[in-house]
């Protein structure tokens, strides 16, 4: 494969050429450093030809977009892969809209998958101009004009293998159809069902019925119109598009696809009307035919011709078949011949002629009394070879297919983004870490414990720790084990047999049977009574439990995921959890960081909020005031998500115009107002503000009393006091 490689950082440029002549010395490189060197050497591509171009997307005068649209606009017949730096995916996303075959990202091993992404470039390269050097003429029938001029313009630039000729109505699609001529026949057929005059359904009906004609057709409808739509298809169209934003995008692939099925569907008709004219033909003049006894011996022959023998009949009759055929072939005959009746059975095999291989079809029947055998031997080489031609018409669909999804595959990544974890929504520091961590540990078995205030978002991590694991085609089981009532809870865990305790009228599989090669989340986890905590141990460790009700084990491969907003730690210290099952559970613990941690979360939190419940409540609320944001921003929210969501609700709901408008400033919870001596209490008496005073003014200190910068030079008062004070507010200071 000959090379051009455009890189401006010679660095760069040796590394790569020396790391390429190591490991794929079949790759020419040549190595340029300038768009303008680039372009020359381009001029002398009819003498000194190339297969791809390699280039960088920054260069010092120009970028590689202008190399590649320059190839692509003068239809130079080369692939083109542009290499990007780290975070660069947008303009990766513009080379692949543009036409380019691959791109590579400057990642730590890129130059060992370089080879392989050259390679794969090229051959897309080559399939898509065998696409392009058999173009389609398409008849589209639109008639909104705006809908014309988009997808004529997409098409001009994208599929410009697609020549579209364009009507407006339905008599206008009839009338094209009746007048062209077999040079002039259109490929597809791109139609509105919404059509006037007449509309889409009765264009079909009259394409199928009167004019006979297979046209491959794409129908397009309204959002809405998707029943009209599938009645088209019963009616002989190939597939619909719904007119989706950007829906003109995918018409060139749909297109495509429908022009090769109904190819496809016309040549597996004509060669099926060939293999019936041949075995017909076949069968009223046999090519060769042959007289056996029952024991295999040849008694005579006819055939058009001697060269359509294996050996001059001098030498194979009165011979028996195990004279004249190889050996495995004649204990094969001898089988059919045992078992042959008035009914012909069928021998396929291969014999080496003169010419090469042949395929022959031997039709054995029982004649004269039953006493002989009639053989009649058809050359079938040329009916297996269109059944092989066939199977590779079929490979050839299936790779086209392919490759179009492999085109679409770093448009997909791109789209798909940051989506790996659904719900969860910030940037900021302590939330990156714990989606790191989430990351880490997915793709393990390891059990996780989220740990965190509720309202946190444990149950979403839970979620996407299991969407992004093995288990992810398996189901996540979630068992809210402070919801369950204490009695209740082994069965709803374990299952129970029939008759195991009233109202055990059938048995019922628990939720660790059901999620069998998935994953269990169990919320509250802390709230687990002792005696279950010993059986929820054994299935961590071994993986099997008792039915309620049965001494027969059960085995299961269970992922588990606990979550608990207690400190387990001090409950297994005080034994009111069973210290070996937490650390059994403490494997990879995760906090998730409360909402007042993550402030500057709270701005996407809320417009992705505001957007999904104003959706749901059919409003359109398209600002958000700075102010509103401010002062959600200082609430220290107490609840987390859930109590902000809650908030975002109530202002949605109340909310008259396109501004979001708060009911209400978040108010501090009960907890705040007894714990947070920043607040200030309406209705407070004398001594719990000074209380509250003194504690703030002690915190903002550290707990120094007295010198400089002490709270009792802050409070102006003298250090004795203010312990005096103290001592009578009952304010001491916290052990570590």
């Amino acid at each position: 494969m000959r090379i051009l490689y455009v890189e401006d950082d010679p660095r760069d440029a040796d590394l790569t050429l020396r790391m390429l002549r190591r490991t794929a010395p079949h790759l020419q490189l040549e190595s340029v450093s300038t768009i303008k060197d680039a372009l020359a050497r381009l001029g002398r591509l009819t003498s000194e030809p190339l297969d791809l171009v390699l280039t960088d997307m920054h260069l010092p005068d120009g970028d590689g977009l202008f190399l590649l649209k320059h190839i692509r606009e003068n239809s130079l017949p080369l692939a083109v892969v542009v290499v990007t730096g780290m975070g660069d995916e947008e303009t990766a996303v513009e080379a692949l809209k543009a036409r380019a075959d691959d791109y590579v990202t400057k990642r730590k091993d890129y130059l060992d998958r370089l080879p392989v992404t050259l390679e794969s470039a090229l051959n897309h390269y080559r399939a898509d101009a065998a696409r392009r050097a058999h173009p389609l003429r398409v008849l589209y029938a639109e008639s909104d004009l705006q809908d014309v001029e988009t997808t004529r313009r997409h098409f001009a630039v994208h599929a410009d293998h697609l020549h579209l000729e364009i009507v407006f109505t339905g008599s206008d699609v009839l009338s094209a159809l009746q007048s062209a001529e077999e040079s002039t026949q259109y490929d597809v057929l791109l139609m509105n069902v919404s059509l006037p005059e007449p509309n889409g359904l009765e264009v079909l009906k009259e394409l199928r019925l009167v004019l006979k004609q297979d046209l491959a057709s794409v129908l397009i409808c309204r959002p809405g119109e998707e029943e009209i739509a599938r009645q088209g298809l019963k009616l002989g169209a190939s597939n619909y598009v719904v007119k989706s934003p950007g829906y003109f995008q995918g018409l060139p692939t749909q297109i495509e696809e429908a022009h090769g099925r109904v190819d496809l569907q016309r040549r597996e008709i004509a060669l099926q009307a060939s293999e019936a004219r041949n075995r017909a033909l076949l069968t009223a003049i046999p090519d060769v035919m042959f007289l056996l006894t029952r024991d295999g011996v040849y008694l005579d022959y006819h055939a058009k011709s001697l060269d359509q023998l294996l050996l001059p009949p001098e030498q194979f009759l009165g011979k028996n078949v195990t004279e004249v055929m190889p050996p495995e072939l004649a204990r094969e005959f001898h089988k059919y011949f045992e078992q042959a009746s008035d009914k012909p059975s069928y021998l396929e095999y291969e014999l080496s002629m003169a010419d090469g291989k042949h395929v022959y079809e031997a039709s054995i029947v029982a004649c004269e009394g039953d006493d002989k055998l009639l053989s009649i031997v058809r050359d079938i080489t040329e009916r297996k070879l269109a059944e092989e031609s066939l199977k590779s018409a079929l490979l050839e669909v299936q790779q086209l297919k392919d490759r179009l999804h492999e085109e679409n595959i770093y448009l997909q990544e791109e789209i798909r983004g940051a989506g790996n974890f659904g719900e969860i929504i910030g940037n900021s520091q302590p939330l990156k870490r714990v989606l790191r961590q989430a990351q880490q540990v997915a793709p393990l078995n390891t059990t996780v414990l989220l740990l965190g205030e509720t309202g946190t978002g444990k149950e979403l991590l839970a979620h996407a720790i299991h969407n992004l694991s093995p288990r992810h085609k398996h189901p996540l089981v979630k068992v809210n084990c402070a919801a369950l009532p204490a009695p209740l809870i082994e069965s709803e865990l374990f299952g129970h047999e029939k008759g195991a305790f009233t109202g055990a009228d059938a048995q019922r599989l628990g939720r660790f049977a059901i999620a069998n090669g998935g994953s269990i989340f169990l919320d509250e986890v802390g709230e687990l009574p002792l005696d279950l905590q010993s059986k929820l141990l054994r299935v961590l460790e071994e993986g099997e439990f008792e039915l309620v009700g049965s001494s027969r084990t059960v085995t299961v491969d269970v992922r588990v995921i606990a979550a608990t907003n207690r400190n387990l730690s001090e409950a297994a210290a005080k034994g009111t959890f069973r210290s070996d099952l937490y650390y059994r559970l403490n494997t990879f613990p995760i906090l998730m960081p409360p909402l007042r941690e993550r402030r500057d979360d709270i701005p996407l939190l809320v417009t992705h909020l505001v957007n999904q419940i104003s959706m749901k409540l059919g409003k359109r609320i398209e600002s958000i005031p700075q102010s509103t944001i401010k002062s959600l921003q200082d609430y220290d929210w107490p609840g987390n998500v859930r109590e902000l969501r809650n908030v975002v609700e109530r202002a949605v709901i109340v909310t008259q115009g396109s501004k979001l408008q708060l009911t209400d400033e978040p108010q501090p919870s009960i907890e705040r107002l007894d714990t947070d001596p920043d607040l200030e209490i309406q209705g407070e008496t004398l001594e719990q503000s000074e209380h509250r005073i003194i504690l703030r003014t002690l915190k903002k200190v550290h707990w120094r009393v007295e010198g400089v910068g002490g709270a009792a030079e802050l409070l102006n008062v003298h250090a004795s006091t203010l312990r005096s004070r103290m001592r009578k507010l009952g304010i001491t200071r916290p052990r570590l």
